[in-house]
């Protein structure tokens, strides 16, 4: 859950970040290159279902070269973007949101794509243990997960707004700020 929400906050700080316009329609229009390979997947296994399809979908679907890349980039170019609307306070320069992609990016993809590191809490001895899934706190990722969750809620709201072209409410970033500021003091 919490990569899908990290997968959210990249895309729409991607959309909001420059071209708002030009970059919300192209995230919108990829459906037309699913609904195309889809096309494909019907013929192949349901071919009594198969219909004609819309040539209008079919010249949009055209447009997308990769069926997972909405945008042409993959999420390290899109997470990575310099941003036109925050600086980095140490440098002056447009801030790049590195740490949400090079850490919590990267940690929270263990848990998507099955690794050894997804597994750590049930690592058991060769030749001596049975495998079993065991749900021991050895390791216990909960907090670290409910801040991410929190963080990533709060990050993405603000890109909602920047992508609407509304300011953001000042609530919005007092009630972000206060839940993730408890979260770090109940749970560090």
């Amino acid at each position: 859950m919490t990569r899908t929400l990290v997968d959210i906050y990249i895309t729409l700080r991607y959309i909001a970040n420059q071209n708002t316009e030009e970059r919300a329609r192209l995230y919108y229009n990829f459906v037309a290159k699913d609904m195309h390979g889809w096309s494909h997947i019907i013929k192949d296994y349901w071919p009594q279902l198969t219909r004609s399809m819309d040539p209008r979908i079919i010249n949009v679907a055209s447009q997308y070269p990769n069926p997972h890349r909405w945008s042409g980039k993959n999420a390290k170019d899109m997470a990575l973007e310099p941003d036109t609307f925050e600086t980095d306070a140490t440098t002056g320069k447009p801030a790049v949101h590195d740490f949400q992609y090079r850490v919590v990016y990267r940690w929270t993809s263990h848990f998507v794509h099955p690794t050894i590191v997804a597994l750590k809490n049930h690592v058991v001895q060769p030749g001596r243990d049975n495998f079993v899934v065991r749900g021991t706190r050895q390791e216990d990722q909960t907090h670290v997960s409910v801040f991410n969750v929190a963080t990533f809620v709060g990050m993405t709201m603000i890109s909602f707004y920047r992508c609407m072209g509304d300011p953001q409410p000042d609530r919005v970033g007092t009630w972000s700020g206060a839940l993730i500021a408890h979260l770090a003091r109940r749970h560090k």
